[in-house]
C-alpha cells in the first residue's frame, strides 16, 4: 500500500525568504485556495523525494505564535490541528533568517514546543558570510535538539539537505519538545506576554551563547544604498522616478505585441464575418463576442510588464524599503505603517489588499485600511487607462525626452487615488476613526537578485487571469450586452428617425450662411448617409437607441451629460458596475458601429478607431475628445464598480454597513472628480 502524502508546514516571519525556499523546494505550480471559514489564503505545492509524496503548506508569515491577527490564528490552528480539513503537520520547516537570528529564534523556540518535528532553515545564509556573521550549525542543532540547515536559494545551497531533512524528521520517532526552564517565566508585575517575552528572549540568548559570533560592523555597499534608497527627500525623489520610468516604459516596450494582437483579432473578425451569413448569428458573433474580447486581449501585453517590472522590485528588495519611506506619509495621513502591504497589495487586486489588511491588530487602523484600500488603481483600471491614454492623449513627451505624455497622465492617474485616499483617510480618523494609528515595525529584507522563474511566473499569473476574465466573463457579458444593445428592434421608428435626421440636417444646412464653418461639417454628414456604410451605422445607431440598454443608458443620460458623456459610455459605465474590467468589452459592443477613416486606423486598435470615429447622435460631433477621457478614467479611477470587492469588505468587516458606505462616497468622489477635470480641460481648451 502507497504511504500518503507528507504534510509539511512553512512558518517564518515576514520577509525572511520564506516564499523563495517555498518555491525552490516546491517549484512555480501551486494550489490556492482559501482554508475552510476564513479569507485567509491557503497556498500548497507539492513535490516527491525518496518516494514520498510532500504537500508543503506555506503559512502567514507571522512573528509569533501567541495569536494577535487572523492570520496568526490561521497558523497556530494549522500547527496544532484544529483547522478543518487540513492535515496537522507531520513536520514544521521553520525559516530563520541567519542575519538576525536572536529575534528570529523567538518563533523558532515556539515551534520547538508544539510537539511537531522541527528542521530550521538558516535562510540568507550568504548574507549572513558577506556581514562576518558566523553561525556554528552543528552547535545549534544539537542544542536546539533538530536538523539545521544553512540554505541560500537563490544558489541553490541547502535545499537538497533540506528535503532529506523533512522526510527524515517527519518519519522519525516523535521529538521531545523543547521546554525552557519554568522559572525563567517568572517575571513578576508584567502581562503574561510581556514576561514570556522577556524570559524567552534571556534564554534565547544564553542558547546562543557560542553558537554566533563574528559580526562585522563595517557597512556594506548594501547599507549605503539603503541609506539613500530611506532618505525622506532621495528616497522619495527616486522613488517619483523609479515609477516614472516603469510606466514609461509600458509605452515603449507594449506597442508592437499590441499591434500584433489587434491584427489577428481584426483578421480573425473580418474572416468570421466573411464565412457566416448576415443575419442575428453573424451580428452576435462578430458585433457581440469578437468586439467585447478584441478591445480585452490587446492590452495583455502592457498588464505583463506592469506585474512583470513589480515583481523585479518586490524580488529585489526594493518595496521593502518603499514601505519605510511611505511610513512617516501614512502615519500622517492616520493611517498605520501596517497599512502600506495591504494598500500596495490593492494595486494588484483590492480584495488580496483587503484581505491583507488581516494583519494589523488594532481595529481602527483595520477598518479606515479597508474603506481607502479600493481606491488604489488595480489592474482592472489599468486597460481603461492604457485605452484612452494611447489614443486621446497626444503623442508627445511630458518636459523629459524621455518621459511620454501618455505615461505621465497613466502615473499621474496612480497618484490621484494615492492622493484622494490620503485626503479621506485625513478626514475619517480626523471624525469617525478618532485615535492614533498602531505603531508600525518591519525588517528591511537584504538585497537580492530576483529569481527569473518568480518573476516570470508573476507575470504570466497576471497576463492569464486578465485572459480567463476575456474568456468567461467579458465573452458572457458581451452576449448579454450584444443582446440588450439589439433588441427590441423597431424598424418603423428607425426609418422615422433616418428620415428626421436627413429633413434635420437639410433644414439646417439651408438655414445656414455659405461661410458657416458648420455648414461643411453638415454636408458631409448628409453626404454620409447617401452611402450604403454611412446608412448602415446611422440605422444601428438610430436601432440602439430603442434596444433596453439604449433606453436605460438614455434614462440616466442627465446624469452623465455633465460629465461629457452621451448615452452610451453611460451605458458601458452602467454595464461596469458588477465588475471594472468588463468594461472595454462593453466599449467594443456598443461602439461597434462600421467603417471608419483609414487615417485613423495607422498605430491604433479596432476599438480605438470606433471611439475616435464615434459621434453625437444628429451631429458630426466627436463623442471622445482628451477631456472626455479624462473625465472617464478619473470616474474609473475613483468609482468603486467592483461587486466582488464590496462582498469581502463586508465579510472582513462583519457589517454591510461598510460596504454601502464605501460605495456611496467613492460614488460621489468619482462623479465630482469627473464633473471637475472635464470642466477644467474645457476651459484650459484640450
Amino acid at each position: 500500500m502507497t504511504p500518503g502524502p507528507l504534510t509539511v508546514a512553512l512558518l517564518g516571519n515576514p520577509n525572511v525568504g520564506k516564499s523563495t525556499l517555498f518555491t525552490a523546494l516546491a517549484g512555480i505550480p501551486t494550489r490556492v485556495g482559501n482554508y475552510p471559514g476564513v479569507t485567509v489564503e491557503e497556498k500548497v505545492g507539492r513535490f516527491t523525494h525518496r518516494g514520498r509524496a510532500i504537500d508543503l503548506v506555506d503559512l502567514p508569515g507571522t512573528y509569533s505564535l501567541a495569536p494577535q491577527s487572523p492570520d496568526e490564528r490561521v497558523a497556530v490552528d494549522v500547527l496544532h490541528g484544529r483547522m478543518p480539513g487540513v492535515p496537522r503537520p507531520d513536520c514544521i520547516l521553520v525559516v530563520a533568517d541567519a542575519t538576525n537570528l536572536p529575534r528570529n529564534m523567538f518563533l523558532a523556540t515556539q515551534a520547538l514546543e508544539v510537539g511537531v518535528p522541527v528542521v530550521v532553515a538558516l535562510a540568507l545564509a550568504d548574507v549572513a558570510d558577506r556581514k562576518g556573521i558566523r553561525i556554528d550549525v552543528t552547535e545549534l542543532s544539537r542544542r536546539l535538539g533538530c536538523p539545521v540547515v544553512r540554505v541560500a536559494p537563490p544558489t541553490g545551497e541547502g535545499v537538497a539537505a533540506i528535503r532529506d531533512s523533512v522526510v527524515e524528521a517527519a518519519v522519525g520517532p516523535p521529538p521531545q519538545p523543547l521546554r525552557l526552564a519554568a522559572q525563567e517565566f517568572g517575571t513578576a508585575a508584567r502581562p503574561a506576554a510581556a514576561a514570556e517575552a522577556i524570559a524567552r528572549y534571556a534564554a534565547i540568548e544564553r542558547l546562543l551563547e557560542g553558537v554566533v559570533g563574528g559580526s562585522d560592523t563595517t557597512p556594506l555597499m548594501e547599507d549605503r544604498i539603503d541609506a539613500i534608497l530611506t532618505h525622506r527627500f532621495w528616497g522619495t525623489l527616486i522613488f517619483a522616478g523609479v515609477m516614472l520610468a516603469m510606466f514609461a516604459s509600458i509605452f515603449w516596450l507594449a506597442p508592437p505585441l499590441m499591434d500584433l494582437i489587434s491584427a489577428g483579432m481584426d483578421r480573425l473578425s473580418a474572416f468570421v464575418a466573411g464565412v457566416l451569413p448576415e443575419g442575428a448569428i453573424r451580428s452576435l458573433i462578430v458585433d457581440g463576442i469578437l468586439a467585447g474580447v478584441s478591445g480585452t486581449v490587446v492590452f495583455v501585453p502592457q498588464i505583463a510588464l506592469l506585474f512583470l517590472f513589480v515583481a523585479i522590485l518586490e524580488g529585489c528588495g526594493y518595496l521593502a524599503r518603499a514601505a519605510y519611506l511611505m511610513d512617516r506619509l501614512l502615519v500622517g495621513v492616520g493611517l498605520s505603517g501596517k497599512s502600506f502591504i495591504p494598500l500596495l497589495s490593492s494595486f494588484a487586486c483590492a480584495i488580496p489588499g483587503i484581505m491583507a489588511a488581516r494583519t494589523i491588530e488594532n481595529r481602527r487602523d483595520r477598518l479606515l485600511t479597508i474603506l481607502v484600500a479600493p481606491l488604489m488603481s488595480c489592474s482592472a483600471r489599468l486597460p481603461v487607462y492604457l485605452l484612452l491614454c494611447g489614443a486621446f492623449v497626444p503623442d508627445r513627451a511630458a518636459g523629459l525626452p524621455w518621459l511620454p505624455l501618455k505615461a505621465a497622465v497613466l502615473a499621474g492617474l496612480y497618484a490621484l487615488g494615492v492622493v484622494v485616499a490620503a485626503v479621506v483617510a485625513w478626514v475619517l480618523s480626523r471624525t469617525v476613526f478618532h485615535g492614533p494609528p498602531q505603531p508600525f515595525v518591519m525588517e528591511l529584507p537584504g538585497w537580492r537578485w530576483p529569481r527569473p522563474a518568480v518573476v516570470l511566473e508573476r507575470a504570466r499569473e497576471a497576463a492569464w487571469s486578465f485572459l480567463q476574465n476575456a474568456g468567461t466573463l467579458i465573452v458572457a457579458l458581451s452576449i448579454v450586452l450584444w443582446a440588450l444593445m439589439t433588441y427590441p428592434r423597431n424598424e418603423q421608428a428607425v426609418d422615422t428617425d433616418i428620415a428626421a435626421l436627413r429633413q434635420s440636417i437639410d433644414e439646417r444646412i439651408k438655414a445656414a450662411d455659405d461661410n458657416d464653418p458648420d455648414r461643411a461639417e453638415l454636408v458631409t454628414q448628409l453626404e454620409a448617409l447617401d452611402t450604403a456604410d454611412g446608412l448602415a451605422a446611422a440605422r444601428q445607431g438610430a436601432a440602439q437607441r430603442y434596444s433596453v440598454l439604449g433606453r436605460a443608458g438614455r434614462l440616466v443620460e442627465p446624469l452623465v451629460k455633465p460629465l461629457g458623456w452621451d448615452w452610451r459610455i453611460g451605458c458601458a459605465a452602467l454595464a461596469s458596475f458588477p465588475a471594472r474590467e468588463v468594461v472595454l468589452g462593453t466599449l467594443g459592443v456598443i461602439y461597434n458601429l462600421g467603417d471608419v477613416d483609414p487615417g485613423e486606423a495607422e498605430g491604433a486598435t479596432a476599438l480605438e478607431r470606433r471611439l475616435k470615429a464615434a459621434r453625437w447622435d444628429g451631429t458630426n460631433r466627436p463623442v471622445f475628445t482628451l477631456p472626455v477621457a479624462l473625465s472617464i478614467m478619473v470616474f474609473f479611477a475613483l468609482c468603486a464598480q467592483c461587486a466582488s470587492t464590496l462582498v469581502v469588505i463586508g465579510r472582513e468587516t462583519g457589517s454591510w454597513v461598510w460596504p454601502v458606505v464605501t460605495f456611496a462616497y467613492m460614488t460621489a468622489l468619482a462623479w465630482l472628480g469627473a464633473f471637475a477635470i472635464y470642466r477644467i480641460g474645457l476651459a484650459l481648451g484640450w
